[in-house]
């Protein structure tokens, strides 16, 4: 499989950021600082004394005192753990009275000598450079999702990894956001305040989302009726109704929680970034029917769909076939070039005629050449439309690679023509046809299902990450 070379640039910034990161705390990482708060007068040396439980694994350095604040510098001596207690005596300036005060405290000392203060708050020394890293890194990948989404749009290669970088991209964006708003807007002096604020993010993105979502939610139960009213009901037809009740149940649970576990924090961010992809699911979907291809196209498929009793087309399969049509008129008008039309569907049970030939008949009748129509019967799906049509243009013209195809359908089903296109080993441009709304709804749900199918992994490996990192920072 052939890797995007702007994902191989990406991961080549991100790794220079973390290995900089890396060598810098390993640098600065094997001394801490205990800041002790609200100090008016140490004016003598050994009136501050520190004991270990541990010894020999983090050793006392030295102190001083500014701005009414004791600082209490330690180095690390060996990988451990300790717990430590600092004392030291107070004078009053105003009364000049003596006390004895006691500040206790633990540290861990892990991978390459780095000291972390788990008291108050998980901290280290050169936590602002990750945190700064952190956000880089994010800044980073947002620009290369947003780059790599415009791109595919562009070359009008719609298909899975797309939906997954525009996901990620409102994901991150938001995510990216509020990180910084909540950074500068509050005081992060520990990297444990700002594993906090993260876990707060979650929530936040969830809020974010929440009406957007909501509106979807309400016109995919709405669009389900009516596609059940219209079409009759089906398993399928009820995709909508099901997601909305899943997704409101999500909600109120990630909303009104009963408490705030690393349960609840994965949920949430689950929760949000599935919101995202299928946020961007509806997004490429819309741009892939609205896309028009290249006026260069040598073979036009039209997928084929039920035709009457009497074997002419529907209206949902003459718009198909009207729609490569019309594109291929105004091909031939502004570049002299002709197409191929290439009708596809084969013959059910019930119907007089296959649809390729109720399609063929209708083109000649709109004044195709029949020369210019090459049928494909066979197919009884989408996925055998596009097999089957592809062995009817490489029996015609040799490697259908060295062709340029376009497909025709409905444009509720142009994603999925890209896909399939995709799976059958081809590049094709979708033309779009238009129907009725209360199609597009299951159409984006099909599309989001077959994105959590296609990109599974990756998927699992996100939320493996979530997993990870929670259980970790909150154990």
């Amino acid at each position: 499989m052939k890797i995007n070379k702007k994902i191989i640039i990406m991961n080549l910034i991100i790794l220079v950021l973390i290995g900089f990161c890396v060598l810098y705390v390993s640098q600065v990482g094997d001394e801490y600082a205990v800041h002790i708060g609200g100090i008016s007068n140490i004016n003598k040396p050994e009136n501050v004394s520190v004991e270990f439980s541990n010894s020999g694994v983090v050793e006392y350095a030295d102190h001083n005192v500014t701005d009414q604040e004791l600082i209490v510098n330690f180095r690390s001596v060996k990988a451990g753990d300790t717990e430590f207690t600092v004392k030291f005596t107070n004078t009053d300036p105003d009364t000049g009275e003596e006390s004895v005060l006691i500040n206790p405290g633990s540290f861990h000392v892990g991978f390459m000598g780095i000291i972390f203060y788990n008291y108050y708050a998980f901290n280290f020394s050169g936590y602002q450079v990750v945190i700064i890293t952190l956000l880089a890194v994010l800044a980073i990948v947002e620009f290369f999702m947003i780059w790599m989404f415009a791109d595919y749009h562009k070359r009008g290669n719609f298909c899975y990894p797309m939906i997954a970088c525009g996901g990620m991209a409102i994901f991150i964006f938001i995510l990216l956001l509020f990180g910084v708003y909540k950074i500068f807007n509050n005081v992060v002096n520990t990297f444990g305040h700002f594993i906090g604020v993260v876990s707060e993010i979650g929530s936040i993105l969830l809020v974010a989302l929440s009406p957007f979502m909501l509106i979807l939610a309400v016109l995919l139960a709405v669009s389900n009726i009516w596609l059940i009213r219209h079409e009759g009901f089906r398993p399928v037809n009820t995709l909508g109704i099901i997601f909305a009740v899943l997704w409101a149940s999500g909600t109120v649970f990630t909303l009104f929680p009963l408490a705030f576990t690393p349960l609840y924090r994965i949920v949430t961010y689950t929760i949000c970034y599935f919101e995202c992809m299928f946020i961007a699911t509806v997004t490429a979907s819309y741009l892939a029917a609205k896309y028009k291809p290249p006026f260069d196209r040598d073979y036009i498929i039209i997928l084929g769909c039920a035709i009457r009793s009497d074997g002419t087309p529907t209206p949902l399969l003459k718009a198909r076939a009207d729609s490569a049509l019309d594109f291929e008129l105004e091909q031939f008008d502004k570049t002299g070039k002709h197409a191929v039309f290439v009708p596809s569907g084969g013959q059910g049970a019930d119907e007089v005629v296959s649809e390729s030939e109720s399609m063929a008949n209708y083109l000649v009748s709109r004044g195709v050449d029949p020369a210019r129509i090459l049928r494909e019967d066979k197919s009884v799906n989408t996925m055998q439309n596009m097999q089957f049509s592809k062995e009817v243009i490489e029996r015609d013209c040799g490697d259908i690679k060295d062709k340029k195809i376009a497909f025709a359908t409905t444009n509720y089903h142009v994603f999925r023509g890209y896909i399939l296109a995709k799976k059958n080993g081809f590049e094709a441009k979708g033309i779009s046809a238009k129907t009725k709304f209360y199609f597009f709804p299951n159409a984006f749900l099909r599309e989001f299902i077959g994105l959590l199918v296609d990109q599974k992994f990756k998927h699992l490996i996100y939320i493996a990450i979530v997993l990870l990192l929670f259980l970790t920072v909150f154990r």
